[in-house]
């Protein structure tokens, strides 16, 4: 249904409350991920490791708050019709946080280390390792995090179902939730994280000195941290 509406009324799909929603969180994550990029040059942190560790905070914060959110708004929009809309249980926001946060740490560290060593290690070029690990490692991570996920959403819509009824569905539902969650990752932290990247290494980190944005931004903070303290 989607699908088709994407192609034959692109409008509407552009301007549905879904669409806008999760833009939104795509949108918001990356652009909290460049930032702390500029903001640990403009800090002049140079040891990688501890580059990775704090955009995948930032980016992670960005990214739990934003997708709880959404799926706030999803869970409500879900529950019966012509029913008072319930407040998100806490233990819901909390697996929702789980559950982004894995995504945020498989896709941000584990699939850039991947990448590094099938370079290092087994001497992989380095663009095949980088989509690869970008591509595969964020959709396994649903697979792990599917039951998480279900759990958040049956507690929100059967708060007193017992537990035998929500193994049960995380059983019936687990194989659809993985696929379709793995899918819905594919373009959105796959190919959006390798494509983020290869922006910032074209806009940011070549080696032409003209065409390096974000060093001429550093240097623009830089410059106006300087004035600040003079005066």
């Amino acid at each position: 249904v989607a699908a088709r509406e994407m192609i034959f009324q692109p409008k509407q799909f552009l301007t549905s409350k879904p669409f806008v929603l999760t833009f939104a969180v795509y949108f918001g994550t990356y652009a909290v991920a460049n930032l702390s990029e500029l903001a640990l040059d403009a800090n002049k942190v140079t040891d990688d490791e501890r580059r990775k560790q704090l955009k995948v905070s930032a980016a992670s914060v960005a990214n739990i708050s934003l997708l709880a959110w959404r799926d706030a708004i999803f869970a409500q929009d879900a529950a019966a019709s012509g029913a008072v809309k319930p407040k998100t249980p806490m233990r819901s926001l909390g697996l929702f946080a789980v559950r982004d946060a894995s995504t945020m740490y498989a896709t941000f560290y584990v699939a850039p280390n991947c990448a590094d060593f099938l370079i290092k290690e087994h001497g992989v070029e380095r663009n095949t390792a980088e989509l690869g690990c970008a591509l595969a490692i964020p959709m396994v991570t649903q697979i792990i995090t599917a039951p998480v996920h279900i759990h958040a959403m049956d507690y929100f819509n059967k708060p007193n179902a017992t537990m035998a009824e929500r193994i049960g569905a995380i059983k019936s539902e687990f194989s659809t939730v993985s696929f379709a969650r793995g899918l819905r990752i594919l373009p959105a932290f796959g190919i959006g994280s390798f494509s983020n990247n290869k922006f910032r290494e074209l806009f940011i980190r070549q080696t032409d000195e003209e065409k390096l944005l974000q060093r001429r931004v550093t240097a623009f903070i830089e410059t106006r941290i300087t004035r600040r303290q003079a005066a």
